[in-house]
């Protein structure tokens, strides 16, 4: 493999801060595309479907892992800009895409999601990147909402449950809770921003960060997230805490094994993926 690139404006700024904006990073097509493909998942959900709102509430759902069998969500995990980035910023040649996520709020829907950290989730030997797309115009009180630098606290929290219709965790986990970010703002000052449909949000797996409280709004809210890790990446089991696709998939990955094979495709933007 290639010596790993020279670091570049936007990885420096992930790893100082621990989240970098990338506009424009998906265009118009490619969002009109992705809409099409939440659409279709939406009437054929995987196993990984779930609904996160309640069941007196507005829809909020979710379905990961779409890339295997939707031929847009594949594409664009290959084929758009976003492998380049995640190269970019996990500082190789290549990157591992783990997952691919999209979630979808219905008009005057509750997008809120709790303060959280992607790193305890994911059964990864080092911290790996998550890239978060917003698909349609969204403001900043709905927006990714995070706290820049505390990737770098040295402190990883307990996972939160998401899903009000199935587990998303194995089980408990004996980390520290996360802290009320919205109580301490001198300690957790939060950044959030405008976006534009096709506007991305890159962050490192251990920053803190949340969805914002969107109560009003008069049209649909899509997004979607790729976590995409470093090649050099081995498998690390951390048990009840991770997310249970871990336990769902046939990756047959043991701790120490390098994470990239058919599962977690190792992707070189530009060529196919290995």
């Amino acid at each position: 493999m290639p010596a790993d690139p020279m670091p570049s404006e936007r990885r420096a700024e992930l790893e100082a801060r621990g989240v970098v904006v990338v506009p424009h990073l998906l265009d118009e097509q490619w969002c009109r595309r992705l809409h099409a493909a939440i659409d279709r998942c939406r009437t054929s959900p995987s196993q990984f479907y779930g609904v996160l709102s309640g069941p007196d509430e507005l829809r909020v759902d979710s379905d990961l892992f779409r890339w295997f069998d939707d031929p847009d969500l594949a594409e664009v995990t290959r084929s758009s800009e976003l492998p380049g980035l995640a190269a970019e910023l996990v500082g190789s040649h290549s990157a591992v895409l783990i997952e691919d996520q999209w979630f979808a709020s219905e008009p005057g829907a509750v997008s809120a999601s709790p303060w959280h950290q992607d790193h305890p989730y994911y059964n990864l030997d080092r911290p790996f990147v998550t890239i978060w797309v917003t698909l349609d115009d969204v403001d900043a009180d709905a927006a990714l909402r995070v706290v820049a630098g505390s990737h770098a606290a040295g402190v990883t929290y307990a996972p939160i449950e998401f899903s009000a219709t199935s587990a998303t965790i194995g089980g408990q986990s004996d980390l520290e809770p996360v802290p009320d970010v919205d109580a301490d703002p001198e300690r957790f000052p939060v950044t959030t921003w405008d976006l534009r449909a096709g506007d991305a949000v890159a962050i490192d797996s251990r920053t803190l960060h949340a969805t914002g409280v969107r109560e009003s709004a008069d049209r649909d809210f899509r997004r979607i997230s790729t976590r995409w890790a470093h090649p050099n990446t081995r498998y690390l089991d951390l048990g009840e805490q991770a997310a249970v696709f871990w336990k769902r998939l046939p990756h047959g990955l043991a701790t120490g094994d390098p994470v990239a094979g058919e599962v977690f495709p190792l992707i070189t933007p530009g060529q196919a993926p290995a």
